[in-house]
């Protein structure tokens, strides 16, 4: 092991992704991790950063040893509009997990430079080396708040390949089927149109999402141009809106994630935005119908959502959707001092 230089990533994502793969698979096991390293994902997530500062390594030598993606963003939150960064994919290799307590403090001398006010990160709640790491090296220098935790409801597109991918047992496959979740949603007769987006609807999406509140909620702002992105990248992306009397009255956005472990890779598809206050029940069903079979057309095999708590959560249970046993917490570092996350009950945002 040589000396361990901190510097920008220097773009190589195949690079990233053997380092991840080769750590993660030995942590994981069976269990599944979220392939944030896949070229297509990685390349739409990095979309969203204007500077290479923000991209942060680690090298012994010409090796990557150590990754930390800051995606930088605004939020609106109790009527203030705060600059921040989601801080994600970081991962060390498992000769190198020290370096992972250099680079979370390069990540946040960054942020202060850039003007953040907070860094927001996601932090599974099992108990895995990562953790076990940041527990007992970065928190107690680098404290974070706790901001919301999250659980995760799920409906099967594939109810065989989830059995298969999951390893699910018996008990777990008749509680499925007992409540329904492994049927397809279908949609029942509505006055509007389910519908894939079209770049002509971008400004009507704008501007429901503009509609939420930002009382104790903290929502995403978009410009233009990212927003167009995140609603629709080929492969990655896709988004369902409603439509009646020549109007978006509502819309579903989903990324197509691959979860990977010692079982093999797996398509879902994640629940991101959506905006759905004012239509009726059969209104709702229909636009998840239509997720339902955009999912299916990604060969997604099931549909996954956090609750992030910023709108009715009802139309998914009416839709048959499960609890799903995984847990994360939303953590910040926050910078700003004149800025408080305590009692933020919502989060208008993607988990990355």
């Amino acid at each position: 092991m040589g000396r361990i230089e901190v510097r920008d990533f220097d773009g190589d994502i195949a690079a990233l992704g053997d380092m991840a793969y080769d750590t993660l698979l030995e942590e994981r096991g069976d269990d599944n991790w979220l392939d944030y390293y896949r070229p297509e994902i990685a390349r739409h997530l990095f979309a969203d950063v204007p500077d290479p500062r923000f991209l942060i390594a680690a090298y012994d030598g010409s090796k990557l040893v150590a990754f930390v993606a800051n995606l930088p963003r605004r939020y609106r939150l109790n009527g203030q509009t705060y600059l921040g960064v989601w801080s994600t994919m970081l991962g060390a290799h498992r000769d190198y997990r020290g370096a992972a307590v250099y680079l979370i403090a390069e990540c946040l001398r960054r942020n202060q430079e850039f003007g953040a006010d907070l860094a927001m990160l996601s932090i599974e709640r099992k108990g895995y080396r990562s953790r076990e790491m940041y527990n007992a090296y970065l928190r107690p220098r680098f404290p974070l708040v706790r901001v919301k935790p999250m659980y995760a409801i799920t409906h099967a597109v594939d109810f065989d390949r989830i059995v298969q991918s999951q390893g699910l047992k018996w008990y777990e496959r008749a509680g499925i089927r007992f409540w329904g979740a492994h049927r397809p949603i279908t949609a029942p007769p509505v006055a509007g149109v389910v519908r894939l987006y079209a770049a002509t609807d971008l400004d009507q999406i704008l501007a429901l999402l503009g509609r939420y509140s930002d009382r104790n909620s903290l929502v995403r702002v978009f410009t233009r141009e990212s927003l167009a992105r995140r609603l629709a990248t080929p492969g990655v992306t896709a988004t369902l809106v409603y439509e009646r009397g020549g109007a978006v009255l509502g819309f579903i956005n989903f990324t197509a994630h691959e979860l990977v472990s010692r079982r093999g890779r797996h398509r879902w598809g994640w629940l991101d935005f959506l905006y759905w206050d004012g239509l009726s029940a059969g209104e709702q069903r229909a636009l998840l119908a239509g997720v339902w079979q955009a999912s299916r057309e990604l060969s997604c095999i099931g549909i996954l959502e956090w609750n992030k708590d910023y709108y009715d959560k009802r139309p998914l249970y009416r839709a048959r959707f499960v609890p799903y046993p995984n847990y994360i917490e939303i953590n910040a570092w926050v910078l700003n001092p004149r800025l408080s996350v305590r009692g933020v009950r919502s989060i208008v945002e993607q988990v990355v």
